[in-house]
């Protein structure tokens, strides 16, 4: 949903009932460039309800259905699924889902059908912790309602962890480890994850692990194994300064299509939350990631640097003022938001917001000014506006 010419979002809870609806008439898909073509000028009707009925403390039955229509075609989804609490440290769930589709420009208007399911068991203790889950997704489950990232797979994994408590300047400390198979539903093996690590918990809140991984993964018909190893750390012994780290390595999949392979990968991340004051929080990260090509001397393939800030002021218990700043080396972006939000009580909230955006000309093209001449005197580190936007939102919770 885009650009909705009308839309509207009903929820609400009757005793252990909850039920939700979402309807929109979206503009976007039919503007087009081509009059003649399919849908131009049309709009399309999406509908999304859920309904989840609680059956004791931590335990519920649900169902949903959608319905997105466009130009002669659609995209229907019907979903059930279900958790339940098994007494005071097991968990069951599932999730059962089957769509419908038929594509705009299929001519003899073809209907494809998928399914999915999925069903999970979990142990949470004080020592010993594990999980298994199951499912699949069919090569035609689909939906326009939503995002499947991958479809044709049939995925078991789990895993298990054993915790032993000092409690002294040790407070905890365990292994875990972890395995996962993928096949196809032609029975082709496309993933296999086998790894192990240690968490340690110290006294003060401060917490280091470590962990080790050897993957397979299937690209382009050819099997591929990354061996990684990966550190991490936190420290969260004051509440006006937090700081967390980690540093992963080892093999890495360079995923083309033309020419795929394994590199040298190297990657870390470093974080910190600052309240100076009550009513200030910041929080800075800098993440880095660089592979390089072993069968080319090392060559570096890319080397991406993702710095971000995100600031909060509090200035009443009613009015506060967020910020949020990021700059990123691969695509050459520089983000800039700022966002006032008005509680005027429980339910009614006023957001007004500014976004700003730009990029580094030479990933634009040449054509700053659109006159399909390409400009002659352009410094490609110079920083375009790509986009520009003021905007504001109401908020208001009807209760009965």
């Amino acid at each position: 949903i885009v650009d909705p010419r009308v839309g509207g979002k009903l929820s609400g809870k009757a005793g252990n009932t909850a039920l939700g609806v979402l309807f929109a008439d979206d503009e976007a898909p039919g503007n087009l460039v081509d009059a003649g073509a399919l849908g131009f000028g049309k709009t399309a009707k999406t509908f999304i309800g859920r309904v989840k009925h609680d059956l004791y403390t931590e335990s519920h039955i649900g169902g949903m259905f959608t319905n997105r229509e466009f130009a002669g075609a659609y995209s229907r989804l019907g979903m059930f699924d279900g958790d339940f609490r098994l007494g005071s440290t097991h968990t069951l769930g599932y999730r059962v889902a089957g769509t419908q589709r038929r594509d705009a420009d299929d001519a003899e208007g073809a209907e494809t059908t998928g399914y999915l399911w999925d069903v999970d068991f979990r142990k949470q203790g004080r020592n010993l912790s594990y999980f298994v889950a199951s499912f699949a997704l069919s090569p035609d489950f689909e939906t326009d309602s939503g995002f499947v990232r991958r479809q044709d797979q049939k995925r078991t994994f789990g895993n298990i962890g054993y915790q032993w408590w000092p409690e002294s300047w040790l407070i905890n400390w365990g292994p875990e480890f972890g395995y996962g198979r993928l096949f196809d539903f032609d029975g082709v093996l496309q993933d296999e994850n086998a790894s192990g690590g240690v968490d340690l918990e110290f006294a003060k809140n401060i917490s280091v692990g470590v962990s080790a991984s050897r993957d397979l993964e299937r690209f382009e018909g050819i099997d591929f194994v990354q061996n990684r190893l990966k550190l991490n750390g936190r420290i969260n012994t004051s509440r006006a300064f937090q700081l967390g780290a980690g540093f992963d390595m080892g093999d890495q999949l360079f995923f083309d299509v033309d020419n795929p392979f394994l590199g040298r990968g190297i990657g870390g991340n470093l974080n910190a939350t600052l309240r100076p004051v009550s009513r200030l929080q910041s929080r800075l990260s800098f993440d880095v990631s660089r592979l390089t090509d072993p069968r080319n001397g090392d060559v570096e393939v890319f080397n991406v640097k993702i710095v971000r800030a995100q600031s909060t002021y509090q200035f009443t218990d009613r009015l506060l003022l967020r910020n949020i700043t990021e700059f990123n080396t691969f695509d050459g972006t520089l983000d800039l938001n700022l966002l006032f939000t008005y509680r005027v009580n429980a339910g009614t909230v006023f957001y007004g917001g500014y976004d700003d955006h730009y990029q580094q000309a030479e990933r634009l093209g040449n054509d700053l000014d659109g006159d399909g001449i390409d400009d002659p005197f352009l410094l490609v580190q110079d920083y375009r506006r790509t986009n520009r936007a003021v905007f504001m939102k109401v908020q208001y919770l009807f209760r009965y």
